[in-house]
């Protein structure tokens, strides 16, 4: 038997692609799959596309119930329910890695800054450790609650935390970027529903997006730190995200190409290359493309990244390979699927 996992939150968008990809992994059971309405139904009655291998009863969450059949659990849960069950678990003996974003600032008023209610579970807070693979490295073996990124997080911090030490901290950088439906969460609302996201384009939270906060925490870490000015807007997509940047050339020293090579060199899931970057490519792939071209006295930078993928279930499983001493890229795509 192989490490047992619990999928909490199995029924959404996020959970499960857990399913999806984790059902194929080599070292990992899964033994649970928690859901709120939907528990006792099969998965695949909610998620018909999980038929087959990767299906199995939904239930309601229950701590002690999940420790007695579960190693590690991976919370996909609605942000705000996570900080609940990851306290419950954790005192079961269960390990964690969380999806949603509890755990991603310790402090508790940079946490209510950020998102606008109050950090939960104190006395656990200082156990969480936030891992970007690529920039954080994994998740150390002593660990006992990780905290996954976010998805723009992921792609604004792969497109800058190597360049911003060499950028001029008194020259903003302005970010546009765009990111699908699914991002917005299984349950549908006003303004996020997808039918109301196709035929139209709309920024939403501009300069203002709740990813920031973890993006300059983790970029203050790592020395110089330019303002950063980004605007978010809705995808008529289902999924996918994709970044443009401009950044004049007398403001960085070096070529951003140069730079991203250098900090993802042997990462498997980095690509960098000069050109533009089409979203399409990295589709239903735990991969991160990077681009950069030189137009005259600027520099136009490019990410793209699957937001359920790289941007959440796929960094998480990775963050679980390297918690466990498995190579990263164990059980996850590298091949995208488009068109």
């Amino acid at each position: 038997m192989g490490l047992r996992v619990a999928i909490a939150g199995a029924n959404g968008f996020l959970g499960g692609e857990l399913v999806r990809l984790l059902q194929g992994h080599p070292h990992v059971q899964i033994t649970v799959r928690t859901a709120g309405r939907s528990a006792g139904q099969d998965l695949s009655d909610v998620r018909p596309s999980l038929m087959g291998p990767a299906d199995g009863p939904l239930e309601a969450f229950d701590a002690a119930s999940i420790a007695a059949r579960a190693d590690v659990a991976m919370l996909a849960l609605p942000h705000g329910e996570s900080a609940r069950a990851a306290e419950a678990l954790l005192a079961h003996g269960v390990k964690v890695i969380d999806l949603g974003s509890d755990f991603r600032m310790p402090d508790p008023e940079a946490h209510a800054a950020t998102y606008g209610r109050p950090a939960e579970a104190l006395a656990v807070r200082d156990q969480a450790v936030y891992c970007l693979p690529e920039l954080t490295g994994g998740p150390p073996a002593e660990a006992q609650l990780v905290a996954n990124p976010g998805c723009f997080a992921t792609a604004l911090s792969l497109l800058l935390a190597p360049i911003a030490p060499h950028l001029d901290p008194s020259v903003p950088v302005s970010v546009f970027g765009a990111t699908g439906s699914t991002g917005s969460g299984v349950k549908p609302s006003a303004g996020v529903h997808h039918s109301l996201r196709v035929n139209n384009f709309v920024a939403y939270k501009p300069l203002r997006h709740q990813h920031m906060g973890e993006v300059m925490q983790l970029l203050s870490g790592r020395g110089r730190t330019p303002p950063v000015r980004f605007v978010p807007h809705s995808l008529p997509a289902p999924r996918g995200i994709h970044l443009t940047a401009v950044v004049g050339a007398e403001a960085l020293e070096g070529s951003p190409l140069a730079l991203w090579r250098e900090a993802f060199a042997g990462r498997p899931f980095v690509q960098v290359e000069e050109g533009t970057v089409p979203m399409g490519s990295v589709l239903l792939s735990n991969r991160a493309r990077l681009g950069a071209v030189r137009e005259g006295d600027d520099w136009v930078l490019f990410a793209a990244i699957d937001n359920l993928i790289k941007g959440g279930s796929g960094q998480a499983i990775q963050n679980l390979n390297l918690w466990h001493g498995w190579p990263e890229d164990t059980g996850l795509p590298v091949v995208g699927a488009w068109p």
